[in-house]
């Protein structure tokens, strides 16, 4: 029997979701005009599998910008639901209590269940911080929340459910979590269809896309790198793919509901060579006419795999790249030299694929130095677009347990959203590390190609225009409020009143 043609299982109701979250600072919102609104693939995969097992899924998509967590709970208890399913970031999990906690009030009797990155890393303190939180599913859920589902509709015994998070009266039990999947290509296409208008309401970051509609893909899972600041507790370290056929599948798919542009957002997409040479084959043949763009680790890939990258559609690499520091890359990208760094760069610009940067200011170890060095790096590097963050060291990562030997760290979750120095590295202090991300950022940005580079893009695609307005405007009112630019020529009343 198909997804689409299981009866509901007994009746039986979940509603999946995804809660938003919102800067501390409320003025600093309106930020996300430039962020993704792109629904996560695992809950979409879990809704599909839950359906095909019978139950009656939906999906309330919370992800656009500052949605207040009341309507969310609204829409949600408008679907009666039995069993609401939160995905959650350390940054959203919060929000994700708030809701379950307004659901519970609105549907008495709904069981609430919490999975995503969060949970997985620490799914004892989770569930401590939040009572309104049933259970939590710790790993991958495909096979952990079924299990529990059914267990729960035979009124069986629960605790020995793989990847389960529970209370045992006062005591909260982590069970061992479930076998990881190898086979993912057994798992259902992602229920695209419980998304209204996909895709063409969802945007992808600024700048992220040559044309739309988007839509994403993960095309496998795990990640066997050793970076200190990524998150593994989910799907862990072995690396498992969808073969190419499935790959094709799903693309095509895509095609068929109008997408134009696929952002393949996998780790593990470049790690085999002979499977991107297959997959961009498979493309070639199918005479798809997407574009699409994808992350590499910057020791993969060759000039020739790119070229036929190129040929298959393939618009845009982004790599982590993290610092311009070797010292700082030694401690937290130990596989990574910025020697192989520039190679892979300047060849993926001779491909004629463009090359996006990820970079991370605040490492532990980091000092003086190495934030000179990486603005140094950021003035030459050969990149078209970069994205800098703040070091935050999530729950999950190698980094988390032992980050306080380093400098100080206040772990405060709602504010973990990697915009905020929540860790602050020994030696330097929080107006110090500030000023280098500002610095860093117009290093980069006020390059002549650089800005070459985005004039173009927004002569190709003029809705960037409105969105970068919009972060424009709020980082400067932000900046103007702060006193920068103009220092104490603007009177505090009036960068009070720009607050």
């Amino acid at each position: 029997m198909t997804a689409d043609t299981a009866p509901a299982k007994r009746g039986k109701t979940i509603v999946f979701c995804e809660p938003p979250y919102v800067f501390w600072d409320q003025s600093l919102d309106r930020l996300r005009q430039g962020e993704e609104t792109i629904p996560g693939m695992g809950v979409l995969i879990l809704a599909a599998v839950a359906r095909q097992q019978g139950y009656d899924v939906h999906l309330v998509d919370a992800k656009e910008q500052a949605t207040p967590v009341a309507e969310v709970a609204r829409q949600v208890a408008a679907l009666k639901p039995d069993y609401l399913g939160l995905s959650a970031t350390t940054i959203s999990v919060t929000n994700a209590a708030r809701i379950a906690d307004r659901v519970k009030e609105l549907v008495p009797g709904v069981v609430t269940i919490l999975g995503g990155a969060h949970v997985s890393a620490v799914p004892q303190p989770t569930l401590q911080a939040f009572a309104s939180i049933d259970y939590g599913i710790v790993g991958e859920g495909e096979v952990s929340l079924l299990e529990l589902l059914d267990r729960l509709e035979q009124g069986l015994p629960i605790d020995d459910v793989p990847g389960l998070a529970y209370r045992d009266g006062t005591l909260i039990n982590a069970n061992p979590r479930a076998p990881y999947i190898d086979d993912l290509d057994a798992l259902p296409m992602p229920a695209w269809d419980l998304l209204p208008d996909f895709p063409h309401r969802f945007q992808p970051s600024l700048f992220g896309y040559p044309r739309s509609p988007v839509a994403t893909l993960i095309t496998s899972r795990g990640c066997p790198f050793s970076c200190t600041f990524c998150d593994r507790s989910t799907s862990g370290r072995k690396g498992r793919m969808h073969s190419v056929e499935s790959v094709v599948a799903h693309c095509r798919e895509l095609v068929q509901r109008g997408t134009r542009h696929i952002m393949f957002l996998d780790d593990l997409f470049t790690v085999r060579k002979d499977r991107v040479i297959d997959i961009c084959n498979a493309f070639i043949d199918e005479g798809f006419d997407f574009s699409w763009s994808c992350n590499s680790h910057p020791n993969l890939l060759d000039l020739d795999t790119m070229k036929l990258m190129k040929r298959a559609g393939c618009w845009q690499i982004a790599y982590g790249i993290e610092s311009g520091s070797q010292r700082v890359l030694n401690v937290v990208k130990r596989e990574v030299r910025l020697e192989r760094m520039h190679e892979t760069l300047r060849m993926t610009r001779r491909a004629g694929i463009r090359a996006r940067g990820f970079l991370m200011l605040g490492h532990p170890t980091e000092g003086i130095d190495s934030l000179e060095e990486t603005a140094c790096f950021l003035r030459k590097v050969e990149l078209d677009l970069c994205q800098i963050t703040k070091f935050t060291p999530y729950p999950g990562t190698p980094a988390y347990p032992t980050v306080h030997q380093h400098g100080q760290f206040v772990e405060d979750w709602e504010k973990m959203n990697a915009m905020n120095f929540v860790f602050i590295p020994n030696g330097l202090d929080e107006a110090t590390l500030e000023e280098h991300f500002h610095r860093c950022y117009r290093s980069f940005y006020t390059r002549p190609d650089i800005l070459h580079g985005l004039i173009k893009m927004l002569v190709r695609e003029p809705r960037f225009a409105a969105r970068m307005a919009v972060s424009a405007h709020v980082y400067l009112t932000n900046r103007l409020r702060e006193g920068h630019y103009f220092g104490n020529l603007i009177p505090r009343r009036l960068r009070e009143a720009l607050g």
